[in-house]
């Protein structure tokens, strides 16, 4: 079985335009340089960009224990990295 980090990873990379670094503590996926998905360092919580990163707050926090529905983590990965990436990247088609 996948760890659930390596799990988040695979959906959020598949995503154009994405990287990862590291950072205070947390893997994040950042598009164009801007954060829309962050996993704790335990990879115990997934939190994923709700709103433009102007608002604040701006962030929910999915738990990644126990029973995880995938296709709901999937779907919101994809929705944050929507509200984050630019225009041009949204044009090319980002899913």
């Amino acid at each position: 079985m996948t760890d659930p980090l390596s799990r988040v990873r695979d959906i959020a990379m598949l995503l154009p335009g994405t990287t990862e670094e590291a950072k205070d503590g947390e893997a994040c996926f950042l598009v164009e340089g801007e954060a829309f998905v962050r996993v704790s360092t335990e990879a115990a919580t997934l939190h994923v960009c709700t709103a433009d990163p102007s608002n604040e707050p701006c962030w929910a926090d999915i738990p990644l224990g126990g029973d995880v529905d995938w296709r709901l983590v999937e779907d919101r990965i994809a929705r944050s990295w929507e509200l984050v990436a630019p225009t041009a990247l949204l044009e090319a088609g980002g899913r």
